[in-house]
């Protein structure tokens, strides 16, 4: 019997993601995540890490809803315009995953550094991990299936990994996150991508024209649909 593809991702990302959430509450984590922390944290890295600073706030709420609005821009432009207000509502939805996670895990802010900047709420999984891949990721999703060239699109998947991965290493150097909070967190946010990508993924138009070719009147599944 064949899986969905959607099936899988869901699947495979909700055990690991409750993998590390059992591996935190149960303390297990606790030596990975202390030794971590002191590294980010060397003195000896303290300047070379300063930029991680200003990385951060582009994983803040305000960041991620202007991402929101721009996918629903490029959703619109690049069609269906349903794809880019699902990918809106897929971030706003995340968001309140995340918010919900936080209250249910309960996991207090790290302790054993100073942090740099002053957090409230609780720490897993990190919302600023989680929600930078899902918006980004979506957002690159969409980029995919726009007309700009192969170049453009491998541009754009490598600075989404980058920043998702500057993203999340800030919130370690700032010492309001446990390394466990933000690897969380991108394993949540990557499992929605691949679920939107997965479940939004249109028809290849290739097969269609091929299809057309041999029979004119065949029926094409690359001609426009409603929404």
């Amino acid at each position: 019997m064949t899986h969905h593809p959607t099936a899988s991702f869901l699947g495979g990302g909700l055990v690991a993601f409750i993998g590390i959430a059992l591996l935190v509450i149960t303390g297990a984590s606790d030596g990975f995540d202390r030794a971590v922390i002191e590294s980010v944290r060397a003195a000896d890295r303290t300047e070379t890490l300063s930029f991680l600073g200003p990385i951060t706030e582009l994983g803040s709420t305000g960041a991620v809803t202007l991402v929101a609005v721009l996918t629903l821009v490029v959703g619109v432009a690049a069609g269906p315009w349903r794809h880019g207000a699902i990918g809106a509502a897929v971030i706003a939805l995340a968001s309140l995953g995340v918010e919900i996670t936080k209250s249910t895990v309960a996991r207090e802010r790290p302790d054993l550094l100073e942090p740099i900047f002053a957090e409230h709420g609780f720490s897993f999984p990190s919302g600023h991990a989680s929600l930078s891949m899902v918006a980004y990721g979506v957002l690159a999703v969409l980029v995919s299936r726009s007309f700009l060239p192969h170049w453009a699109q491998l541009g754009v998947y490598g600075v989404v990994t980058v920043l998702v991965f500057l993203i999340g290493l800030s919130r370690v150097w700032t010492g309001v996150h446990y390394p466990t909070d933000v690897i969380a967190g991108w394993v949540a946010g990557a499992t929605v991508v691949l679920v939107f990508a997965s479940l939004t993924r249109e028809v290849s138009r290739e097969p269609a024209a091929a299809a057309v070719a041999e029979d004119p009147a065949a029926r094409r599944s690359d001609r426009s649909a409603a929404g």
